[in-house]
């Protein structure tokens, strides 16, 4: 359990999204996270609060207690276009505050009933107890849930995500959620440079997916941003001590070269097709029309 849980009153539920991320609305029923990623990019959201990103987002949790209702709320405005919702963008949805919380029975209750698209990206295995509400969904709206997959290399996942369910773990729990109907899948993101973006390392994340029956959402290199580079490289002087100046070096910018990244998304392409890995599509049930909406009481 992290050192400090903070009961908040949050004043949206909603939150526009940047433009890079190409979906313009994400949710987020916590702040902070106790995996304690490596490489998170999200560890900047703790300074919001004057907090330290590296052991404070870990040890102070934020819990946004009045999502569930806020949400419905927002949901039934008449200006709400039942756009695209992204949920886990920045802390995991089902990281383990939520088996005490269950905040996300409710998130889900409140998105099916109001017929808006939904995509959920998690690292947690949790997210199996709630998988008769997100079969539900799929049989109603657009969705998809996608795990992190950084590595299936289980004594460095134990490095690079210490609190999070070894690999082979969320494979399977993916695997269990398809055959129960729920769109998912795996993203290969992100890919740590020089640690997890070899051809070989690939191969393997890519045949594990194909071999449990999962497509592929997306892949990435990872993203550096300056909140996160005391964790970062304090890991890496401790594991990868011959990568400091290279990184030092590449990571001018919050992303790695572009010169780096085309050289990496050709090698994983080519795997894709190599191992006939399939890409990740979310369900697609019957379009409701405004006019044919139910009304939703709550």
């Amino acid at each position: 359990m992290p050192e400090r849980v903070i009961e908040l009153k949050a004043k949206s539920a909603l939150n526009r999204a940047p433009e890079y991320m190409g979906i313009r609305w994400t949710l987020n029923p916590y702040r902070g996270c106790q995996h304690g990623c490596v490489y998170c990019y999200a560890r900047y959201t703790h300074t919001f609060f004057d907090l330290n990103p590296d052991e404070d987002f870990t040890n102070t949790i934020f819990v946004k207690v009045n999502i569930v209702p806020l949400l419905r709320r927002e949901l039934r405005r008449p200006s709400w276009r039942r756009e695209p919702v992204l949920i886990g963008t920045a802390t995991d949805p089902y990281q383990p505050l939520e088996g005490r919380y269950r905040l996300m029975p409710g998130i889900l209750q409140a998105l099916s009933d109001f017929y808006t698209p939904f995509s959920i990206i998690t690292k947690n295995t949790m997210i199996l107890r709630d998988a008769d509400l997100l079969a539900r969904a799929a049989q109603r709206v657009p969705m998809s849930v996608t795990f992190s997959i950084t590595t299936v290399d289980p004594a460095l996942a134990d490095d690079l995500e210490p609190d999070t369910p070894p690999p082979a773990q969320r494979l399977r729990v993916a695997q269990r959620l398809r055959e129960r109907g729920v769109p998912a899948g795996i993203a290969i993101a992100p890919i740590v440079p020089g640690i997890t973006d070899g051809e070989e390392h690939l191969r393997a994340v890519i045949t594990a997916a194909v071999e449990h029956g999962l497509p592929i959402a997306y892949y990435g290199a990872m993203r550096l941003y300056d909140a996160t580079r005391p964790t970062l490289f304090a890991y890496l002087e401790t594991h990868y001590p011959k990568l400091i100046s290279a990184y030092r070096r590449g990571y001018v910018r919050r992303d790695p070269p572009r010169e780096y990244r085309e050289r990496l998304y050709t090698r994983v392409e080519k795997l894709l097709k190599e191992l006939g890995a399939t890409r990740l599509e979310p369900s697609r049930p019957d379009p409701v029309q405004p006019a044919l909406l139910p009304e939703v009481e709550g």
